[in-house]
């Protein structure tokens, strides 16, 4: 079994942009998420007082139904437990597996009381920035599967694998819990080669595939139109307005930006992508206040650009009709080298290495 300092070393290669810096946010999630990462702890012989020793937390406060805690304090907490033993190897899986809608707060009770899946899952992602700011989720079609993907708003370094298995097995076990299912159909994907601690949870698991272009969670799209088992008009109401005045008061920007500036850099017909400026201009302001607001979210241009590089890339390699130097050129890349070299800073592996992973073929 991997040692916490092997994983560490994992997570950073696989992460290239892990040093960048957490967004200036007013950053907050329920203390309901800590305290069940806790549990996960204690389970495994973690003293839960030294976990939270040195800081302002304690048992007493997490269990408090409207504690919210920053997300330095909860990275700080599980910065310990890792170094107690726990390794944080699959804390996210354990974590989506107890995952209730009610943790989630008024959010949480708004989803359950909606009228069918599509809303639930409308009103989450509307008001996902409220529970946490690191990941964010965008919902697209696929045939008769839709499909939720994850994107992360800045790097996650050591924490990246454990926050998207967390997000992702959280939202099957939502699914399940909403559509009176307790093995949706469902389908789960990462973006990195299966680790050796799945073998445990396979079974209490939908399908999984690993290595896969993006992260992502794939269901049968006629769930959007299923009607809850726990729907309620007044209930939702109420639970909304709570939400809404939550916002209010939240000083979070829209991530919803970040997602309309993702739809716009596409791979377009002569193998390249819009510029800042061209984006900026599509969505009526300067390039400076693009940059400004993209920044205020964690993030810039040149991530989203290489992110849509790589999953274009990704994409691409999963043919094996089409040689890496095609793709290379199909990027705008001049050579295979400099293509390399950019998807080794993208994913900490060769696209030779990534296109034998996804075709699950073994190293020559």
């Amino acid at each position: 079994m991997p040692t916490s300092t092997a994983i560490r070393r994992s997570h950073d290669a696989a992460t290239p942009d892990a040093g960048r810096r957490r967004p200036a946010l007013r950053n907050s999630l329920p203390a309901a998420y800590l305290r069940t990462m806790l549990d996960v702890a204690a389970e495994r012989g973690i003293r839960v007082d030294q976990a939270l020793a040195g800081g302002r937390l304690t048992l007493e406060m997490l269990d408090r139904p409207d504690m919210r805690v920053t997300a330095r304090e909860a990275s700080d907490v599980l910065r310990k437990v890792v170094a107690l033993g726990g390794g944080g190897i699959g804390f996210g899986i354990e974590f989506g597996l107890r995952s209730m809608p009610t943790a989630h707060g008024y959010l949480g009770y708004a989803a359950m009381s909606a009228r069918d899946m599509g809303e639930a899952i409308g009103l989450m992602l509307r008001y996902e920035h409220l529970r946490q700011r690191d990941v964010s989720l965008s919902l697209q079609f696929e045939g008769e599967q839709a499909i939720l993907e994850a994107h992360e708003t800045h790097g996650l370094g050591l924490w990246r694998q454990l926050f998207h298995e967390a997000i992702l097995v959280s939202f099957y076990r939502m699914l399940g819990f909403l559509v009176g299912e307790a093995q949706p159909r469902c389908e789960l994907r990462f973006d990195w080669p299966e680790p050796a601690y799945f073998a445990q949870y396979r079974m209490r698991l939908p399908e999984v595939r690993f290595s896969m272009p993006a992260t992502q969670i794939r269901f049968p799209r006629h769930y959007l139109e299923r009607r809850l088992i726990t729907a309620d008009r007044s209930a939702a109401q109420h639970a909304l307005q709570q939400i809404e005045r939550e916002a209010a008061l939240s000083s979070a920007p829209s991530l919803a930006l970040l997602e309309r500036v993702r739809a716009k850099i596409r791979l377009g017909e002569r193998g390249s992508y819009p510029p800042l400026a061209e984006v900026a201009s599509q969505m009526y302001m300067s390039s400076r206040t693009l940059k400004r607001r993209l920044s205020e979210l964690g993030t810039g241009f040149q991530e989203l650009l290489d992110e849509a590089r790589r999953r274009d890339a990704m994409r691409m390699l999963a043919d094996p009709d089409i040689s890496i130097q095609r793709v290379a050129g199909a990027l705008g890349y001049r050579d295979p080298p400099s293509f390399t070299r950019a998807f080794r800073r993208w994913s900490g592996i060769t696209p030779s290495d990534a296109r034998r992973q996804l075709l699950g073929r073994s190293p020559d």
